[in-house]
């Protein structure tokens, strides 16, 4: 089977498992055999990134500093590289995005970031500018492993298990008891908030952030919404925020599984969702966002049968945006999961694509961007070739196959995906703009894509 490179940005999809570090120790992450690498994890809204031969690739909106060269990109403008750190020679092994904003980590364990940098998002530091064209080091020496954005934060995992954290805290996505608009330059967040046990694997998504300690316990924070996180305040499944300003642990995982069983955890506006070693999918929160049912195709509602107990342990009929507190199976055979915004993206073992989350009515499923790029339940798409590569936003997609050529499918704002009209149905419309410059660097018999 063809190894698939996901390369998303917003939510974390590292799948690890754990062995004891030679020299100490320290908790050691590594993907497993069975697992495709994820080197990132996307919220940009109307810009996509991707990784090719250790570099940083940038197209679409880059009015912000996200192009990484120093200066103020137009949209128009080809697809390039992230030049400064091209010209320094650094290796980029993952990337993540917010809203505006990228953070890479590089081959020896260290973060940029750049773009977008109004909270510190970017940056890390009140010493940085508001846009940051430049990338610029955030943590150095730190030997970070996997790293992860929410809409406007940035996290950071290192190989002892520490989290560190920067960005607005404005639903208490900081995880130092604070809200609000004040940016928060970079921290760690306490050991001791995760019961005194390291880190071993990190989700951020679109106001929220998880983690998972070595002893399998799971804890998430910020905006809890739609009872996200398993913990029930409100009655007949009613919709509602409860702001987490500390990491709380989630204690409603399904009979038989813990923490030790999930290889990623991640989410998005309303939701949570996580994929286990045995490539199970479960998610809770919105009922119309989990891909269990709940929600339109073109214009017709569909409201499964299910009932559950409320905060006072009252019955209820789940309706289409019910809370959903307690994870709901959502599909199996699935070796990849990336969610953001407003729902997900799964890969099978037979490298096919799945999309759910939340719909609106339509005339029909190719007129709505959100039954296009969701699901009231786990839809099949129709690709075109031998999947190898996955790169995502807020709500757009791009998939790579083994011949070399890209699609877009999703929103086309700023031109994303070319002069076309949007949004794009499946199977999605050739990037070819993107594949021609990538070789005009690389030489006229690279093939795009593959790693």
């Amino acid at each position: 089977m063809k190894l698939i490179k996901l390369m998303v940005l917003f939510a974390s999809c590292l799948c690890f498992s754990l062995f004891a570090n030679e020299k100490s120790d320290a908790v050691v992450l590594t993907t497993k055999s069975s697992a495709i690498k994820v080197p990132t994890a996307a919220n940009s809204v109307d810009t996509v990134v991707t990784i090719e031969n250790g570099e940083v690739w940038v197209w679409g909106y880059r009015n912000n500093g996200m192009q990484g060269n120093g200066e103020f990109v137009n949209a128009k403008a080809p697809p390039a590289r992230a030049s400064i750190l091209v010209d320094k020679g650094v290796y980029i092994t993952q990337v993540a995005s917010g809203i505006h904003h990228l953070i890479a980590l590089d081959d020896q364990g260290n973060v940029w970031g750049w773009g977008q940098n109004g909270v510190y998002e970017a940056g890390g530091y009140k010493t940085t500018p508001w846009f940051l064209k430049t990338p610029s080091l955030v943590l150095e020496g730190k030997d970070v492993v996997m790293i992860n954005c929410g809409e406007y934060t940035s996290f950071a995992l290192t190989r002892s298990g520490e989290v560190y954290a920067w960005g607005t805290s404005f639903w208490g996505q900081m995880a130092n008891g604070k809200t609000g608009t004040i940016p928060t330059e970079v921290h760690r967040i306490p050991q001791s908030y995760f019961h005194d046990s390291p880190i071993v694997l990190i989700g951020a998504g679109y106001e929220s952030a998880w983690a998972i300690n070595d002893r399998g316990e799971v804890f998430a924070w910020g905006d809890e919404e739609n009872e996200q996180y398993g913990h029930q305040k409100l009655k007949g499944g009613g919709w509602g925020h409860d702001l987490r300003t500390y990491p709380i642990q989630i204690t409603s995982l399904p009979s038989g599984i813990s923490g030790e069983d999930i290889a990623t955890i991640t989410g998005g506006n309303r939701y949570t969702a996580f994929l286990t070693s045995e490539g199970e999918v479960y998610a809770m929160g919105a009922a119309n966002h989990l891909g269990i049912g709940f929600g339109y195709l073109n214009a017709t509602l569909y409201e499964p049968e299910l009932y559950l107990d409320d905060v006072e342990g009252k019955p209820y009929k789940v309706r289409f945006d019910s809370s959903v507190p307690i994870p709901q199976f959502v599909m199996d055979d699935v070796n990849t999961l990336y969610c953001r915004y407003g729902g997900c993206v799964a890969i099978t073992n037979e490298n096919e694509i799945f999309t759910w989350g939340v719909t609106l009515p339509a005339h029909e499923e190719r007129s709505s961007l959100w039954q296009i790029m969701y699901g009231y339940k786990a839809m099949k798409r129709e690709i075109i070739g031998n999947l190898t590569k996955v790169d995502g936003g807020k709500e757009h997609i791009v998939y790579w196959n083994d011949e070399g050529q890209a699609f877009g499918v999703g929103w086309n704002n700023h031109s994303k995906f070319g002069n076309t009209s949007f949004p794009v149905f499946w199977p999605g419309k050739e990037l070819k703009f993107v594949t021609d410059e990538m070789k005009k660097v690389y030489g006229k018999d690279f093939v795009p894509g593959q790693g």
